[in-house]
């Protein structure tokens, strides 16, 4: 029986060869420590059995359909690497457009009011706490001491707070980014009341009878988190809806929809007295988050 050596395996795997070469990698650096460049500098090494049978296994799984970030239980979002289950939905890269709109505007407040002593965010329906912790990352970076960031990840699976909490403490980020259960606004803490500088939420937004949920990747997410089994704006409703108890004056609420969703968004922002309200495109030029402000005539 001929020796099985990476390149082999490669070489006769029927999947994609990107995902291949990822998998492989990551299963070379669990297992025998091997570093990603391994597949290039060890190809023609002899790899052991067990892990060869690891290796057939892998591939089964995937060609199953399993995506790959379930399979290796992690998935780089950002500037980050987070832990990642079939509990919580796939961080996507269209998001990152959340996480840098997010920063900026926690930059605009500290630069407009360089006294400020606390900004306070809130991630509604947090996950893997992709954004909050994307977010508190990329500001511990830029503002090393003032002013304090606290930001508050909520999530209605506790299975969900678990892993976001294990995600923050992997990156040191436990002082600035804390994770509680609830559905959206139901067990926020009173103290937040007119004090919340920034919400940013990437809410399930995808029509129920989209046929893209019975396909790729979204078959095996969690459905919950990608529809609200209603229009694909029932969860925006609530989230624009009962913002503005807990934005503080000038506050932001920034929000992740479908592309074909902006123009319907924005109507709910102004129909819920937020102003300056805006759309703003990914990288491919789809609208993808819309954004808008607590007016100071606010009646909340």
């Amino acid at each position: 029986m001929p020796l099985s050596t990476t390149q082999s395996l490669l070489d006769n795997t029927p999947l994609d060869k990107v995902d291949a070469r990822f998998l492989l990698g990551d299963l070379l650096e669990q297992r025998l420590s091997w570093p990603r460049s391994a597949l290039i500098s060890k190809d023609q090494e002899a790899l052991p059995l067990g892990l060869i049978d690891e290796w057939k296994a892998l591939e089964q799984r995937r060609l199953l359909g399993i995506p790959v970030a379930y399979l290796v239980g992690k998935k780089a979002f950002h500037s980050i690497e987070l832990k990642i289950s079939p509990a919580v939905l796939i961080p996507r890269p269209e998001t990152e457009l959340l996480v840098d709109l997010a920063t900026e505007e926690v930059q605009n407040q500290i630069q407009c009011n360089p006294c400020k002593q606390l900004i306070r965010i809130l991630d509604l329906g947090t996950g893997s706490g992709a954004i909050a912790l994307a977010i508190g990352f990329q500001l511990k970076i830029q503002n090393q001491s003032n002013p304090i960031i606290e930001i508050l990840g909520i999530d209605i699976s506790s299975a969900a707070i678990e892993l976001a909490k294990e995600n923050a403490s992997r990156l040191g980020l436990t002082d600035h980014v804390k994770f509680s259960q609830s559905h959206w606004y139901d067990n926020i803490p009173s103290e937040l009341k007119n004090s919340v500088d920034l919400i940013v939420c990437n809410p399930p937004y995808i029509h129920p009878d989209d046929p893209h949920l019975s396909q790729g990747d979204l078959r095996f997410e969690p459905r919950d988190a990608l529809t609200d089994h209603v229009d694909g704006f029932g969860c925006i409703r609530t989230i624009l809806s009962g913002c503005n108890p807990y934005l503080s004056q000038g506050g932001w609420v920034a929000i992740e929809h479908g592309f074909e969703q902006a123009d319907l968004v924005r109507t709910i922002m102004r129909a819920n007295e937020l102003t300056d309200v805006r759309s703003v495109p990914d990288l491919a030029g789809h609208l993808r988050v819309s954004m808008g402000r607590k007016s100071s005539q606010s009646r909340v």
